[in-house]
């Protein structure tokens, strides 16, 4: 198990479509998410993931250097972010599920 999280201590690259504020042109931003420290194969540790997936998509498509336009966040832009992180969220579940069931037998 050690070696699936090793493997993937950079869990994820959120791409997160920004506004760049000088063009109005998209533009890709990724941000590394960790799970560190996280059993995947408990619910409680997934949970933790995902909120740190959408902590790092707050800061992608909201950072604090950005000349904002209107005070909202951009909702649909975490939203997007979130569910690009998805797919491999359930990938490494599964196989930490896998990894978990193994060590039992």
């Amino acid at each position: 198990m050690s070696k699936l999280l090793a493997a993937t201590a950079a869990l994820a690259l959120l791409s997160a479509p920004q506004i760049a504020s000088a063009a109005n042109a998209p533009q890709t931003v990724n941000i590394s998410v960790s799970a560190d420290g996280l059993d995947l194969s408990r619910a409680d540790d997934l949970r933790k993931l995902r909120n740190r997936i959408a902590d790092a998509a707050a800061e992608a498509c909201d950072p604090a250097d950005r000349m904002i336009v209107t005070p909202l966040p951009d909702y649909q832009c975490r939203r997007a972010a979130v569910a690009n992180a998805e797919p491999m969220v359930q990938e490494l579940a599964q196989n930490a599920r896998h990894a978990t069931m193994a060590r039992r037998r």
